[in-house]
């Protein structure tokens, strides 16, 4: 929804809009646990807390065994994903790219290890300018907490409802490597297209819909097979939140 405001204003007014996806390498397993630390104190965390956390990364190791060998290595950073604190020292590590002093025409939308970054203007050259100095900062941000972005799962986007002819190509650098420029774009299971109607993701949700129902009877025999309980949570679970969807973005057609 954040992302959502922020382009329907651009659009509003007549902008371009540029949506970067930008994906992480490794997400948890890439937490760098001296930058959680510093996100720690940055927050004033309890002493007693912060030495807990302090003395949950010290003297960490991986071992690897097989046969009679056996390997070990030192770990420095990453955290179980679905631990108790995993997440939440995550969005410490993460909070602080968020407070990356961007322009007041730029966004960072993030969601766990999801990031968009979305840069509004009236110019497509003035966005693109101001693209590649938004993805300046995030390398440094990126260098400086030893989080790797992947440039070739990456991906930019131009959104635009404007009439007139003009160039829409555009070039944004990622360790010095240009994105992919792409049509559409999934974020956070939403189809987003470059005019921001979402017909693209109604297709796309029809598709996958008319696969699994087609695919229900298979699973569902008189002697064996799913029972009428499961087949009904797999429907309800699949089609009223398809339906729900369908219904709130395609309004927008």
């Amino acid at each position: 929804m954040a992302v959502n405001e922020f382009v329907e204003e651009g659009l509003a007014a007549g902008e371009i809009t540029v949506l970067i996806s930008l994906d992480v390498k490794g997400a948890f397993d890439a937490a760098w646990w001296p930058s959680i630390l510093n996100g720690l104190k940055a927050y004033n965390c309890p002493r007693k807390l912060y030495n807990l956390s302090n003395s949950d990364f010290s003297q960490r190791t991986a071992v690897l065994s097989s046969n009679n060998i056996s390997i070990k290595r030192k770990v420095t950073k990453g955290y179980p994903q679905e631990s108790c604190c995993g997440p939440g020292y995550w969005n410490i590590l993460y909070n602080s790219l968020l407070n990356i002093h961007f322009t007041k025409s730029s966004k960072a939308v993030e969601f766990v290890d999801d990031l968009i970054l979305a840069i509004r203007n009236e110019s497509m050259r003035a966005a693109e300018n101001i693209s590649n100095i938004e993805m300046s900062k995030i390398t440094t941000w990126s260098r400086n907490n030893k989080i790797n972005f992947n440039e070739d799962k990456s991906r930019v986007m131009i959104i635009s409802r404007r009439k007139r002819k003009e160039n829409k190509e555009i070039k944004v650098y990622l360790n010095n490597k240009p994105l992919q420029q792409v049509s559409t774009m999934k974020y956070l299971g939403i189809v987003i297209d470059d005019k921001f109607k979402f017909s693209r993701h109604i297709s796309y949700t029809a598709e996958r819909s008319s696969k699994l129902i087609h695919n229900l009877p298979k699973s569902a025999k008189l002697t064996w097979g799913l029972n009428h309980k499961a087949l009904q949570t797999i429907y309800k679970g699949r089609f009223y939140l398809s339906y729900s969807t369908v219904r709130r973005y395609g309004q927008r057609l």
